[in-house]
């Protein structure tokens, strides 16, 4: 593919809001068979014309309809299937129960743990096998991120399941209190 058609591609779906993609979206652009394909966006990818963020997905690094949170804005892409909800160290930093800001995202989800290094940020997946129906009482919409985030009281719970350190939560006897108060 040629470089003018790929901004000019890149630039029609930037105007849609569509700012990521992942290479059977770019295939539908690409009259190559795949391994043409894959070395073209080697090569676009070195020129800055396109950024690879995982394998298989793509995001156009000039878009103007990036959203606020791309990092949380990821998660559809990486995880389009499964039941995915901020947690654990990030929900426990926003709620204030964790005085440090943890160095990435993480999330509950119901498929495979997985860690993503991204140039955004690492997005860190941890499996649960609980059903997101059972957990839609303790989970907040974050309008801002789409994505559902757990309550504090869950968040905990979910850290303690899955044997994370707990020395960052601050005094038990504090969130005890205040999980009954709310």
């Amino acid at each position: 593919m040629l470089v003018r058609e790929l901004i000019a591609a890149m630039d029609r779906w930037d105007e849609a809001g569509i700012w990521a993609f992942t290479s059977g979206t770019l295939s539908l652009l690409f009259r190559e068979d795949n391994r043409a394909m894959l070395k073209a966006l080697a090569r676009h990818q070195e020129a800055g014309l396109i950024q690879r963020v995982a394998r298989g997905l793509y995001v156009n690094p000039r878009a103007r309809s990036f959203p606020p949170d791309v990092l949380s804005a990821l998660v559809p892409f990486l995880r389009p299937w499964d039941f995915n909800y901020l947690s654990l160290e990030s929900a426990l930093s926003e709620a204030g129960w964790i005085s440090q800001i943890p160095s990435r995202l993480t999330l509950m989800t119901t498929g495979r743990s997985q860690t993503f290094e991204t140039p955004y940020g690492t997005l860190e997946f941890i499996h649960t096998a609980r059903k997101p129906e059972t957990l839609t009482a303790e989970l907040v919409d974050d309008s801002r991120r789409e994505l559902p985030v757990a309550t504090p009281p869950r968040a905990l719970r979910d850290l303690k399941r899955v044997g994370r350190n707990l020395d960052l939560v601050m005094n038990m006897e504090h969130i005890n209190a205040t999980s009954h108060s709310n």
